[in-house]
């Protein structure tokens, strides 16, 4: 009954324009096999990039670009199917389901003069990974075999990092449950409206950390290079301008830290800010994420800043649960039925 994997969405950093000068965040990557071996000089290089700038790539993860290849495949199947087929696989909160299937417009997010406005161009599809019971597939489209292909490969190579990174294990006690990956598949259609440029506002992820790949773009349902102004932009410390990633290596996947993670390391290890150019011209964008979970009862007892916020519910110091903490950031960013902004 919960969701694993919402954004937080926050204020800040929204509307710029597209005549504004990008500046180009260099992303760092290190070679696959030498972090599974555990070269010291790669390790430095992943400690490093996840501390200074908050994102880091992995190259050569053997079988990925394939499994790359055929989740778009399916992905753009599924997203062309008509829209009333999408909708009969959304959560029925009548019946208590909260985030598995189709998700269409769903998040907020505050521009800096305090309105709320709806990422309302981003669709999703969630599942767990590994697939559960709990997972729920569309019969139209084989979309179950590719999203878990790739989603348990992004699982693997996620895990290792954290726990090279000590997210995971002895130093934090946490452990990852049977519920905490859970995967989303993300279209962001196409609008010739650029009065918001923005695909997805300004957000820190909630979680413990995230695996990313970089997007895949199509104009006139050819596949194209991203456009030079729009895709992921990260901001690599408070107050400082908004960078572009430049992921255009689809044997590359990337890698951030949520604020839990941030909770969890005692500001050790901050969170990664981050938004989604939109393209100026008709331009979809199609990409998966992984979301990683703390176990949802385990306490911790932070002394990071991100205790002041009200999420937290505690004093610094004092106790706080990963459920708590989720469910605080569901209610304060997840758009309710019929909700009016």
């Amino acid at each position: 009954m919960f969701r694993f994997f919402l954004s937080a969405l926050l204020v800040g950093g929204a509307f710029a324009h597209a005549e504004e000068p990008v500046e180009i965040l260099k992303l760092d990557v290190i070679p696959y096999e030498k972090l599974m071996q555990g070269d010291l000089k790669t390790l430095q290089i992943l400690d490093r990039a996840l501390h200074e700038k908050g994102i880091v790539g992995v190259r050569g993860v053997p079988s990925y670009k394939e499994k790359y290849q055929q989740f778009i495949t399916v992905a753009r199947e599924f997203s062309a199917l008509p829209e009333e087929v999408k909708e009969s696989y959304k959560p029925n909160r009548a019946l208590g389901e909260t985030f598995l299937g189709y998700e269409n417009g769903k998040e907020k997010f505050q521009r800096p003069n305090g309105e709320w406005i709806i990422d309302d161009l981003k669709t999703s599809y969630y599942a767990f990974v590994p697939d559960n019971f709990t997972n729920k597939w569309p019969n139209e489209v084989d979309l179950r075999g590719p999203f878990e292909a790739l989603g348990g490969l992004m699982t693997e190579v996620g895990e290792l990092i954290m726990y090279k990174m000590e997210l995971l294990g002895s130093h934090t006690g946490l452990q990852l449950e049977d519920n905490s990956r859970v995967g989303r598949m993300l279209y962001y259609r196409k609008s010739d409206n650029n009065e918001n440029p923005y695909w997805c506002g300004a957000h820190f992820d909630h979680g413990l950390f995230t695996t990313i790949l970089p997007a895949v773009y199509f104009a006139k349902g050819e596949q194209i290079s991203e456009p030079p102004e729009a895709g992921l932009f990260i901001r690599t410390s408070e107050g400082g301008p908004f960078k572009k990633v430049l992921a255009n290596d689809f044997d590359v996947m990337m890698f951030q830290v949520g604020e839990f993670g941030q909770l969890v390391t005692d500001d050790g290890i901050r969170a990664t800010e981050h938004r989604v150019h939109k393209a100026i011209d008709a331009v979809e964008r199609y990409t998966l994420a992984v979301f990683y979970s703390a176990p949802m009862d385990v306490p911790i007892y932070s002394q990071s800043v991100l205790t002041n916020d009200a999420r937290y519910g505690a004093k610094k110091g004092e106790a706080c649960t990963f459920r708590h903490w989720h469910e605080a950031t569901f209610q304060r960013y997840l758009v309710k039925e019929n909700e009016k902004l």
